[in-house]
């Protein structure tokens, strides 16, 4: 599935961009996090969360598309809803599952233009705030629309851009809570010409992330692989 010495990544299980993986990095191993994965998708397929969940995470998803049957399946314990992500009061549903704020992970990953912008506000207005935050704006198709308009979000609100990438999607964490020893490993402007996928990048400063894979019993989702 990993295979890190010959730099080949084939992996459908958890964050296709190591989103994951970076939120374990910065929080360790032990730490049962809290998180909210907004265009959640498949519960394990190309997930940001799964592998949280795996060491002790809980948290709150919601997608358009409907997977409620592999969900109940895979992610029982998780609390998942197949509705409009802005049709959710953030609020209440935080409150009712008893999740305090900040929370430690905040992954948006939507596909309309500028809604991960909306969004991003809309869970703003909670009043909760977010340790980490992972959010496409899909810049190489969208160009400035949605990635400037976050950016300044972020920023106006204190949060320190980690993993820079002009393509794609961004790593943010809030220095209200994060030291810059949790996440130095993980900072990088990727602002050429080509996009530097973070598996390829954490290869480059000789960072091994491959062992947070050990909590993955393959057997329970053989006939995913």
């Amino acid at each position: 599935m990993l295979d890190y010495n010959s730099l080949t990544y084939k992996n459908d299980i958890g964050a296709g961009g190591l989103q994951d993986v970076y939120a374990l990095v910065v929080f360790g191993k032990n730490h049962k996090g809290t998180y909210v994965d907004i265009g959640c998708r498949h519960p394990v397929l190309h997930n940001n969360t799964f592998l949280l969940e795996k060491y002790g995470w809980r948290g709150f998803a919601v997608d358009l598309e409907y997977y409620t049957p592999e969900w109940k399946k895979y992610r029982p314990n998780s609390i998942y809803k197949n509705v409009d992500a802005f049709s959710i009061n953030y609020k209440n549903q935080f409150e009712k599952m008893e999740i305090e704020s900040p929370i430690d992970f905040l992954s948006i990953d939507l596909e309309g233009m500028v809604d991960r912008c909306n969004m991003l506000k809309q869970v703003f207005e909670s009043g909760y705030e977010f340790k980490t935050i992972t959010i496409e704006h899909d810049a190489y198709c969208t160009g400035e629309s949605e990635k400037k308009p976050q950016r300044e979000f972020l920023t106006d609100k204190g949060y320190t851009l980690v993993r820079k990438c002009e393509f794609i999607e961004d790593f943010w964490i809030n220095p209200k809570y994060i030291n810059e020893d949790q996440y130095q490993v993980l900072i990088q402007d990727n602002s050429g010409d080509i996009e530097i996928h973070p598996w390829k990048f954490l290869k480059s400063v000789e960072y091994d992330w491959t062992h947070f894979y050990d909590k993955v019993d393959l057997d329970s989702i053989g006939e995913l692989l």
